[in-house]
């Protein structure tokens, strides 16, 4: 899950939402929202490459070292502790500058505006821009108090109206004609040619009457996904259960519960959803904590999210399309939606009778363990779990003993530093939003310099953002004057919360998305694109996961399982015979997994297909039944919750699927030259994570694959047999 709270004119990549939805609590990862000799650090060589070779670096600013080796004090520029008042008063400054500047720029007349002085000064002014408001935007997010997100959202709102003003300005669209035409290098073409189609896809070619429809449209969506999303982060559900209903929970997950009554209180969020769907043994106890769940949002955001699918609806048509779906996919890699609909049903209809079969098996298990009642969707979890801990001899319980955070967090961060061929300096004190936010520096092996800084905000508490992402917090990007400015980014997620005096124990999912995230930051932190409209992950939406999802296969192999576990009590790493077995897990669920994947994204697909009266929620219980050997439950309502719609993946979600064929053929790269080869893992550095989007997706994968993408790997391990 990759979040950008970025406002550009030229927005290439959507940000992408993943873990909204579990689909089943599987041994198998969820997460959704990578020779020739390394090229030269970021610190070194800050210029994207437009071919191998990168140019000359601008100079690195100055910093005094910090703490724990770091070559960067804690000190990142970015004041995390401001108040309401201080939210309101610098983010309507900063409007009132990047106004001012822009208006300075357009009194320069089109003919004369040559590159610097047209689309290069305005990126520099939004570039200046978000720089100014890293922590107003995303306090809404994080911050402890209720009136810092308050005010975080309000400057939200205030700047996503102002990105639709540019998007849609016919001046900035004609300079970006222009500057595409004169520019004199290809990361300035570039640039101005996403400016070009920003512009194109934003009404700036309109008719005023028409721009001005447009321009109503987007900031008019803008405040529903908002709003929903705010809905959301201020969900506080919960679900009590008896003393005797806990029994069956493990005895960590019940110390972190707050006592009621006789009973306890249980938090419905995605940090409790899968140890208690998986261990609660009691099928009233699931049903309830199931509904409570898929009833996140409530019937508001069912309205919004409506209401959201007839604007996209009319907007396409202002624009020229004939529907959302073709809107959003002429600008990513699939192209028509009639593409995206034929993948989808080759993956839905060859993997759901083998999906049907391993819900009889659950089926059989849950008659043979003595229960009679009929099937229902909560019953998943729990006999899935069953089935692993008897037939498969594997107990997620104590394989979390293996996988304290203690030992989890240095030990994947040492895997990305040796392949990498960077160092992740702990800053102690760190400078934060909250008590317990880790802060880390990195710098390059090679030229010993510093990049950049990264965040790990990894527990839940009230308020914050309740899944797992990657939040790009500030680009690196060339100055004006010249030198480079370092990133920042952070991973926001939600572990579950250790006992009292004890670690917190991560299941093994858990860690495969931690490091699918850290994949994430990694890309926002080593790219060294010039201009921070594509620099990092801001990449095509339906190729931003590619990376992370390649890294995800790391968390599959026995000598790194070995490498990042660790016993609790003994120390020892995860046995042989215990990986084997949970290896042998990987597919145990690929019928339901997949087919549930592609229904989640054929229901985005129709909902942006057919028209502004399209019923959101019919839709949602045909399709699942038609899709999935589960049918959806009445008196839930999945799509309240289904963030990615609302938060710039709407007609995007079949990116996850899509961007896994892209994934499984670059992991096949490190599978022949090593997993933790540094040289194959600078190849990967300089070809997939330095260039961010100054080169198109089809092309980075050429530079690293050597050849054209071949589909092979990717059906292999979604168990299709071509």
């Amino acid at each position: 899950m990759n979040i950008s709270h970025r406002v550009t004119a030229a927005a290439l990549c959507a940000a992408l939402l993943t873990g909204v939805l579990p689909i089943a609590s599987s041994a198998a990862s969820t997460a959704p929202a990578a020779s020739p000799a390394a090229s030269a650090a970021p610190g070194t060589a800050p210029t994207a490459p437009a071919a191998p070779a990168a140019s000359a670096a601008p100079a690195m600013p100055a910093a005094a070292p910090a703490a724990g080796g770091s070559l960067l004090p804690a000190d990142t520029g970015v004041n995390w502790n401001l108040t309401p008042d201080q939210i309101k008063s610098t983010c309507d400054a900063a409007l009132r500058t990047a106004r001012d500047s822009i208006k300075q720029i357009e009194a320069i007349p089109v003919a004369q505006a040559g590159f610097n002085t047209g689309i290069k000064a305005v990126e520099n002014t939004m570039a200046t821009f978000n720089d100014t408001l890293v922590a107003q935007s995303v306090l809404s997010q994080i911050s402890l108090d209720k009136a810092v997100r308050d005010a975080s959202t309000a400057c939200n709102e205030q700047e996503s109206q102002f990105g639709v003003e540019l998007a849609s300005d016919p001046f900035i669209y004609a300079m970006a004609q222009l500057g595409a035409a004169t520019a004199t290098n290809a990361n300035d073409r570039k640039l101005a040619e996403l400016y070009m189609e920003s512009g194109r896809r934003s009404g700036a070619g309109l008719d005023p009457t028409t721009r001005a429809q447009t321009t109503k449209l987007f900031n008019e969506l803008n405040d529903l996904e908002i709003a929903f999303a705010r809905q959301l982060g201020e969900d506080t559900t919960s679900v009590t259960i008896s003393k005797s209903e806990a029994a069956s929970l493990p005895p960590s997950f019940v110390k972190a519960l707050k006592a009621e009554g006789d009973g306890f209180r249980v938090p419905v969020n995605e940090s409790t959803y899968s140890q208690f769907l998986q261990n609660e043994r009691s099928s009233a106890a699931r049903q309830r904590y199931y509904i409570a769940y898929f009833n996140r949002g409530g019937e508001a955001n069912v309205k919004r999210l409506q209401q959201a699918v007839a604007v996209r609806a009319q907007l396409a048509h202002l624009l020229g399309y004939p529907t959302w779906a073709a809107y959003q996919l002429d600008a990513k890699m699939a192209k028509t939606p009639q593409r995206v609909d034929s993948f989808l049903a080759q993956v839905d209809g060859k993997l759901l009778p083998r999906a049907v079969s391993e819900i009889n098996v659950l089926k059989a298990l849950k008659k043979s363990s003595g229960d009679a009642s009929p099937w229902q969707p909560w019953d998943y979890g729990y006999y899935e779990n069953l089935l692993i801990k008897t037939k498969y001899a594997v107990n997620d319980e104590v394989v979390r003993q293996y996988f304290p955070v203690t030992k989890v967090l240095p030990a994947v961060m040492g895997i990305y530093q040796k392949l990498l061929g960077v160092t992740f300096h702990p800053i102690v004190p760190a400078d934060t939003w909250a008590p317990g936010v880790l802060e880390y520096s990195i710098s390059d092996n090679a030229s010993g310099k510093p990049i950049g800084w990264f965040f790990l905000d990894l527990y839940p508490r009230p308020g914050k953002f309740q899944h797992f992402a990657n939040f790009p917090l500030r680009a690196g990007r060339v100055l004006p004057d010249g030198t480079w400015q370092m990133p920042i980014s952070s991973i926001i997620g939600n572990w579950p919360v250790g006992a009292p005096g004890k670690p917190a124990l991560l299941s093994h999912d858990d860690v495969v998305t931690f490091f699918h995230e850290f994949g994430h930051l990694m890309h926002s932190t080593l790219s060294i694109a010039p201009y921070e409209t594509y620099y990092g992950t801001a990449v095509r939406g339906d190729f931003v996961e590619a990376p992370s999802q390649m890294l995800e296969n790391w968390m599959w192999q026995p000598s790194i399982l070995k490498e990042v576990s660790s016993n609790v009590d003994t120390g020892k790493p995860l046995p042989d015979d215990l990986i084997t077995k949970m290896i042998a897990l990987k597919h145990v669920d690929d019928g339901v997994q997949w087919t549930g994947q592609a229904f989640y994204a054929a229901y985005d697909m129709k909902i942006h297909s057919s028209g502004p009266d399209i019923n959101v929620q019919t839709t949602w219980f045909d399709l699942k039944k038609k899709m999935t050997p589960t049918p959806a439950v009445a008196g839930t309502i999945p799509e309240a919750g289904f963030g990615h719609l609302m938060g710039g993946y709407d007609a995007g979600y079949y990116g996850y699927l899509w961007s896994r064929v892209y994934a499984q053929d670059m992991f096949t790269v490190f599978q022949k030259g090593g997993l933790e080869n540094p040289v194959v893992g600078a190849r990967y550095r300089q070809d997939i994570l330095q260039p961010g989007g100054s080169l198109e997706p089809d092309q980075l994968l050429r530079n690293f694959l050597g050849r054209e993408v071949n589909y092979d790997a990717f059906y292999r391990d979604i168990g299709i047999t071509k």
